[in-house]
């Protein structure tokens, strides 16, 4: 996202170690980061003290954005993987949107997109069968060619679905063998759909 805006915003860069703190609850806002790669979680401390994990990043993701819009962070950030993001400062992202409203309705549309993704994954997460939710996050990913481009690792991938790793990696290999996909690199092919509970057609 960063790359769109113009290099007077001065993106600085910053890596961590699975771990570390980005920024805590309660602290002043000063910067909008953006994660190159690796994991971080949102962490929100409740009234009583307890910590409840709101939401795991995953590279090409803004981190806490709404902050944007605040004083404070409502809650930490954790890497939860050796990480590296990309961050503006807040003072000069906001003057600059309020110089360029085109430039506005960019960032606008960023965050819309996140939204969408957050909640269909969230979506995804609740279905039971690990089979059915592997193919509905293909289904919703692949381009007219019935193809999807894997952007994250596989155990990425997983952990951004709910499954552990083992689990996502078997039932991949199990729609492998079905041929109902075909994987190549980092790419997937859907071949087959499930329409019924009693098997594949196409």
């Amino acid at each position: 996202m960063f790359e769109k805006f113009p290099s007077k915003l001065k993106p600085f860069t910053l890596a961590l170690a699975k771990g570390d703190c980005l920024f805590e609850q309660g602290k002043s806002v000063i910067n909008l980061y953006l994660i190159n790669s690796g994991r971080v979680k949102l962490i929100r401390n409740t009234i009583d003290g307890t910590p409840l994990i709101a939401h795991t990043s995953e590279k090409g993701e803004t981190i806490a954005e709404a902050s944007l819009f605040t004083e404070h962070y409502h809650c930490s950030a954790i890497a939860d993987a050796p990480t590296n993001v990309s961050f503006v400062k807040k003072r000069e992202l906001l003057q600059y949107l309020e110089n360029n409203p085109l430039e506005m309705k960019k960032l606008l549309a960023v965050l819309a997109r996140q939204v969408r993704d957050l909640r269909a994954i969230n979506e995804i997460k609740n279905i039971r069968s690990a089979k059915e939710r592997i193919l509905t996050y293909i289904r919703s990913n692949i381009d007219d060619n019935n193809e999807m481009v894997l952007e994250l690792s596989l155990k990425d991938t997983a952990h951004k679905i709910g499954l552990a790793h083992e689990t996502f990696y078997r039932e991949l290999k199990k729609l492998e063998e079905s041929s109902v996909i075909i994987r190549k690199s980092n790419r997937i092919k859907l071949v087959v759909y499930q329409n019924s509970l009693d098997g594949f057609c196409e």
